[in-house]
């Protein structure tokens, strides 16, 4: 386990992530408005472009700058096993470019995400959304969810019937069939199904009130770390997929205020 070289101090940490993040977010505009972006296959369904490389070489380089000693865990670097740093007591986890698929076809809906993470729970969680600015932040030991500096709240909608649900498609192959369960239970039941293609700016969606239900069944650490922290401080239930304690470490998500979050995992169960 590896120690820092000072003590944390968490509004700090808040103030140089609003900073840094959007001068990030300056390098991946570049690239989306750019007419000729190579990317790389990285597996079967999944691949990285020179936008995400380039902007987790800048994050990266920034972390280990202002923070010695902190361990780093971004998407374009982890290490085939890396739950060992499910220990650490503090470490990065940092997605340069979440919503990849949706950047290199011209879609807006992509953003930063860069959380503080103390033994698997995110203490400090930021993104960025480099089209439309939108900056979102929250930390430990401060109250609520910001979202270019204004408080932020999950819906009210208490109502199945009512509620907008929000969920995507793993590029685990394997676990597709429990998406399409996911789906046959729900579908007659909630007001709209919505597949937007970025985990992390979807949980900002939901901790905005954007949406009201968050659902996903395997994610990195990098995907939602910082987002799920976010839709927390800003009033969701977040548990796996079968109402279970969330960590960042955490494959599968299910979001929402608590009211829809209960009544979902009712659903869930029911044969």
């Amino acid at each position: 386990m590896t120690k820092p070289e000072k003590d944390i101090d968490l509004p700090s940490v808040e103030n140089f992530l609003q900073n840094m993040l959007p001068r990030a977010g300056q390098i991946l505009r570049r690239y989306f408005h750019s007419e000729n972006l190579e990317s790389r296959k990285k597996g079967k369904l999944d691949f990285v472009t020179a936008a995400d490389l380039s902007a987790d070489n800048f994050i990266r380089s920034e972390l280990s700058k202002n923070y010695p000693g902190i361990p780093v865990l971004t998407e374009e670097t982890a290490p085939a096993d890396f739950m060992p740093l499910l220990s650490e007591e503090y470490l990065w986890v940092v997605d340069p470019l979440d919503g990849t698929a949706n950047f290199a076809r011209g879609d807006s809906n992509f953003s930063i995400s860069v959380a503080l993470v103390s033994k698997g729970k995110p203490i400090v969680g930021a993104l960025f959304a480099p089209i439309s600015s939108r900056l979102f932040w929250a930390r430990d030991g401060k109250d609520g969810a910001f979202w270019n500096g204004r408080n932020i709240h999950v819906s009210p909608v208490n109502e199945l019937s009512e509620s907008i649900v929000c969920t995507d498609w793993s590029h685990i192959l394997s676990t597709r069939d429990e998406t399409t369960d996911f789906l046959h239970k729900v579908y007659g039941e909630v007001r709209q199904i919505k597949i937007l293609g970025s985990a992390a700016t979807d949980l900002t969606l939901l901790a905005r009130g954007g949406v009201d239900i968050y659902h996903h069944v395997h994610l990195y650490p990098w995907d939602v770390a910082a987002a799920a922290f976010l839709a927390q401080k800003a009033g969701a239930v977040v548990t796996d997929e079968k109402g279970r304690a969330w960590d960042a470490f955490t494959p599968g998500i299910l979001a929402a205020n608590p009211v829809l979050h209960g009544k979902l995992l009712n659903l869930l169960a029911m044969p």
